[in-house]
């Protein structure tokens, strides 16, 4: 299931990461950025209206790949499931996690930053791993580093990356794929700047 969800971050390797709480608000953004070639939605539960949010979205753009963030809890897997979500995405991870996410049938990626837990994470069966906080774990730099060590894993970077350097992420070749709510910040959502999220995700596709 995970191998599936790779190839469609392969296709769009740049992630929006998205906190919504109003379902019209989302239905526009998610129409601006599928629009644009950003095939792949990351929708945090971090909003008491998350959960809506995903099931309006999928059910609207039913041929995108809208995943869930912020996956702490192991009801949170069937939650997101059960309103079309496709893939989960944690900060972390705990054996429990990983299991229950097996036992729901969803892809899964988890996070880890230091060696001990990508290691770990490993030998849990997951080759394909969040790199979460990049900037503050040493960026792209470090994801560098890491390819030498760790030669059978790929990576998802999140956390602190801009416009600026996440094109430095994309050249590694242990990057799969990255995710960033730079491209639509919470200001903008709230005062529904959708030119200027528009422009964001023009820019990401050239």
């Amino acid at each position: 299931m995970i191998n599936t969800i790779k190839e469609k971050f392969k296709n769009s390797p740049v992630i929006p990461v998205l906190t919504l709480d109003d379902i019209d608000t989302s239905l526009k953004v998610a129409d601006i950025l599928i629009e644009a070639g950003l095939t792949n939605l990351e929708v945090t539960l971090r909003t008491t209206n998350a959960l809506k949010c995903i099931e309006a979205i999928k059910k609207e753009f039913p041929s995108a790949n809208i995943g869930a963030g912020t996956i702490i809890e192991k009801k949170q897997f069937q939650q997101i499931k059960d309103v079309g979500a496709l893939f989960a995405v944690s900060p972390g991870w705990s054996i429990n996690l990983v299991n229950e996410a097996k036992k729901v049938g969803i892809a899964y990626l988890p996070g880890a930053s230091t060696p001990s837990e990508i290691i770990s994470l490993f030998e849990a069966g997951v080759s394909f791993q969040k790199f979460f906080h990049a900037s503050q774990s040493g960026g792209y730099k470090m994801l560098k580093a890491y390819s030498n060590i760790f030669p059978q894993i790929s990576f998802c970077p999140t956390g602190g990356i801009s416009k600026k350097d996440f094109k430095n992420y994309l050249e590694l070749d242990n990057v799969l794929c990255l995710g960033g709510s730079w491209m639509v910040s919470d200001k903008d959502i709230l005062e529904k700047n959708y030119g200027n999220i528009e422009n964001i995700a023009k820019l990401i596709m050239n």
